[in-house]
């Protein structure tokens, strides 16, 4: 064990093995680091680093849950400073944000995948109770709500319209209209606000 696994706190050795993980993944490929790579760039014993995680799907949970808290801050604030536009353009912006969310995470997620497959985990299963899920749940109920009376459309199937929009924009659907179906980012979300979005509004 290194000298300074023993003078730092939980949270800055949590912190030195995800920004280290984070730069050795950036610059040679998840595939191609190993744990040990990733002890020595943080500067930590490989023991300390396998009680924190113990392989790199755990790793990449950690840094996606890591990033996510950035994202919900990043559409929290944009949602406060933009109060006064339509709250199409706002779903728009919120989808914005997921799909560009993704696009950098999809060897993060394969890594996540592989692993629970090989431990024989259901995923996907508990999703529906997960921060993530519930976070864009609810964003997109309100802003389908906003402005909407209680016999509006928007307003009686805004729980099932949620859901629906959080479905098409899983990180498996994404993935294969990107690296499949050839789309860039910005038509995945103008298409996605084309078919499923805009005829809501009019």
């Amino acid at each position: 064990m290194a000298a300074s696994d023993h003078t730092r706190s939980k949270e800055e050795l949590s912190k030195a093995i995800l920004d280290a993980a984070s730069r050795l993944f950036l610059e040679q490929g998840i595939e191609s680091v190993s744990m040990h790579q990733i002890a020595k760039c943080a500067g930590i014993g490989q023991g300390t680093l396998y009680r924190r995680y113990s392989n790199k799907a755990d790793l990449c949970m950690a840094m996606m849950h890591d990033q996510f808290e950035k994202f919900s801050k990043d559409i929290g604030a944009y949602l406060q400073e933009h109060a006064a536009e339509s709250p199409c353009a706002k779903i728009r912006e919120v989808v914005t944000y997921i799909v560009r969310f993704l696009e950098n995470k999809w060897k993060w997620m394969g890594i996540i995948q592989s692993q629970m497959i090989h431990e024989g985990v259901k995923t996907g299963e508990d999703f529906v109770q997960s921060p993530p899920y519930r976070f864009l749940h609810r964003i997109f109920a309100d802003l389908l709500k906003e402005g909407a009376d209680e016999s509006d459309p928007r307003y009686l199937h805004a729980d099932f319209i949620s859901h629906s929009y959080i479905s098409v924009l899983s990180p498996h659907t994404c993935k294969h209209l990107a690296f499949t179906k050839g789309y860039t980012s910005d038509r995945i979300v103008s298409e996605f606000v084309d078919s499923l979005v805009k005829p809501l509004f009019h």
